[in-house]
């Protein structure tokens, strides 16, 4: 009985250290680091390999410890029988010794006893049998039970970390579009490279600075509005620096601003500069903008 008492309180133990190791990973999860999609994917999957090998392991021992309780108590059950037919039995010896002691009330006998080693009767045995399995049953029943609980704490860990690789694939979907719509906006300006500048002009043939914005933008499927200041207000204000390809970069003050070209995302940008002149890549060295805006 000491025995395996030592060995569940053991098996409890080894359930905590592992569930610590799965919380440990959880917490290492919690960086605050910036990681893209792909990484998120590729660290949840292999925390969610574990979580799944784990939650298999702790629902083999809630098996294996539910077959040796539905044992112990068919073992327990059939003592429980065998206990009640012997004091049955011996129920019925006792009346029966009774009448007999009342027919011999009146004999006076005389007799010489030899020591007799006292032993348990089988009653008692069977009680003490029973007694044991129902410890045993007890400490099944709180094993089981903890494993129970480690089990379903490895499915919600599960649930979490599947829905964090759904969510970080979306996000991924969404990054893949918007950097598709970069491209189309970039590609849309570089095809009228060349174009001269005209004041008020949004192609085919000819653009000002806000027009050719206009045009790539909506060869994206985005639609902006005509002026450099309706254009400023079309997304989230950044650096020069921080600007990518796709991103608006500006001259001027906001509200005030008074002309604006696309990023390439390398220190560069397209637009259409002056009268005179054409549509062409320049450098933010050879003429710096003044902020910037990221509308995809």
């Amino acid at each position: 009985m000491k025995t395996q008492i030592i060995i569940t309180k053991l098996f409890l133990s080894g359930l905590t250290v592992a569930a610590s190791l799965v919380i440990g990973n959880q917490a290492f999860a919690t960086s605050t680091q910036p990681t893209t999609p792909d990484k998120i994917i590729t660290e949840t999957s292999q925390k969610l390999s574990h979580v799944k090998v784990d939650k298999q392991y702790f629902s083999d021992k809630k098996s294996e410890k539910m077959i040796q309780l539905s044992n112990l108590e068919q073992k327990m059950k059939k003592i429980q029988i065998s206990l009640e037919q012997l004091e049955e039995i011996e129920s019925v010896t006792a009346i029966s010794e009774t009448t007999k002691s009342t027919k011999a009330q009146n004999v006076t006998l005389t007799t010489t006893f030899s020591p007799v080693p006292i032993q348990n009767s089988p009653t008692v045995e069977k009680k003490e049998q029973l007694t044991e399995l129902k410890q045993q049953q007890a400490l099944l029943k709180t094993t089981t039970e903890d494993i129970a609980k480690k089990q379903a704490e490895m499915v919600k860990q599960e649930s979490q970390l599947t829905e964090k690789i759904t969510q970080a694939k979306k996000q991924k979907e969404e990054q893949v579009k918007k950097t598709d719509a970069r491209s189309m906006v970039i590609n849309s300006a570089k095809t009228h490279l060349g174009k001269p500048y005209v004041y008020g002009a949004a192609g085919p043939d000819s653009f000002d600075c806000s027009g050719l914005v206009q045009v790539a933008f909506a060869a994206a499927g985005h639609a902006l509005g005509r002026t450099t200041v309706d254009q400023e207000s079309a997304g989230t204000t950044i650096s020069v620096a921080e600007a990518q390809a796709g991103d608006l970069v500006f001259w001027g003050s906001h509200g005030g601003t008074y002309h604006v070209g696309i990023s390439t995302g390398d220190g560069s940008y397209i637009h259409a500069p002056v009268p005179g002149d054409v549509v062409q890549v320049a450098t933010v060295a050879s003429y710096a903008p003044d902020f910037a805006v990221r509308v995809l």
